[in-house]
């Protein structure tokens, strides 16, 4: 009972790899810890006995049978109304994972294969409600999924999850990004897919990602006391929250010395992204909104964690 395509009726109750349905939540949910073997001992502790290697089968056989549930439901898809005369926030992120293949030839003298890990980056998406004041809805509309496929595989997802909730019909929808071309690129494709009217859609650098490079001017400027440096961070990042993107571009460039590269590259990554705000009279709706991708950061940290190893059979 070690798979399931010998048995098609346990297929139809929930059965994967010899599991029931509750065993493979379980299993699931552990496997998400930093390996399989932390995973089996905490289901240990747990009073269920099952080695790393189970776990991992286990892991597996639920991810591609979900893949496989992914793209049925691609196939069929059922439009709703779900959007309608809501605001919706989209943001986009790649995170890092160590994909891990084994070498050919003989196995080591423990019995192990020699193996290569290369990085791939995984991409994800949330879609999510926003109230009057460009916040996060609690217990509004929410979507998310990835892959750890290419650009062109995300927005395929994407385009599919907004047309499902009926996104055309949404009041106002907000990009968000951290400046990435492969999002900015790809977003007038995805609006005109999905059938979504321009004057309705905004594009934002994502606060939380602005900050990170901000915090890196600052790392890189000298200050005369730490006290000076977080004054200064902090003014620069309420700058960026109020001011109008001239201005906060202005106090930044007062930053810049020659023959500093760090400095002069976040101004550059500044100055090229900010660009993707409207225009004034709706400048402080959308500094709101652009607060916003920190619940899509929370997915993807799991994702780039560097000792985080997946074979390559278990790519999704």
């Amino acid at each position: 009972m070690a798979g399931t395509g010998r048995f098609p009726a346990l297929l139809l109750l929930g059965v994967l790899a010899g599991a029931s349905p509750a065993l493979c939540e379980d299993v699931t949910l552990e496997g998400l810890r930093d390996s399989y073997e932390e995973a089996s001992n905490a289901l240990r502790l747990r009073g269920r006995d099952i080695s790393a290697k189970r776990v991992g089968t286990i892991s597996r056989a639920v991810g591609h049978a979900s893949l496989k549930a992914r793209e049925r439901r691609l196939a069929c898809l059922r439009v709703s109304n779900e959007a309608d005369g809501k605001r919706l926030a989209v943001a986009m992120d790649g995170g890092r994972v160590l994909i891990r293949t084994n070498k050919r030839g003989r196995k080591t003298a423990k019995g192990y294969h020699t193996y290569v890990a290369d990085w791939r980056e995984p991409k994800l998406f949330i879609i999510y409600e926003l109230d009057a004041g460009g916040r996060k809805m609690r217990k509004g509309l929410e979507r998310c999924d990835g892959t750890i496929g290419g650009p062109e595989d995300i927005t395929r997802l994407l385009v599919a999850e907004l047309r499902a909730m009926g996104a055309q019909n949404a009041k106002s929808i907000t990009f968000l990004g951290d400046g990435a071309k492969w999002i900015w690129n790809r977003i007038d494709q995805i609006i005109e897919e999905v059938g979504i009217d321009r004057a309705r859609v905004s594009t934002c650098l994502d606060y939380y990602h602005a900050v990170e490079h901000l915090a890196r001017v600052a790392e890189a400027k000298t200050f005369a006391s730490l006290i000076e440096k977080r004054a200064w961070l902090d003014n620069m990042k309420k700058l960026l929250k109020k001011a109008p993107p001239a201005v906060f571009l202005a106090e930044l460039a007062k930053s810049r010395r020659r023959g500093n590269a760090v400095i002069r590259r976040e101004y550059a990554y500044f100055k090229t992204n900010m660009s993707a705000e409207v225009d004034p009279k709706s400048r402080t709706k959308t500094n709101e909104l652009s607060v916003g991708s920190w619940i899509h950061a929370g997915i993807w940290l799991r994702s780039r964690r560097p000792h985080l190893r997946r074979r390559a059979a278990e790519q999704p």
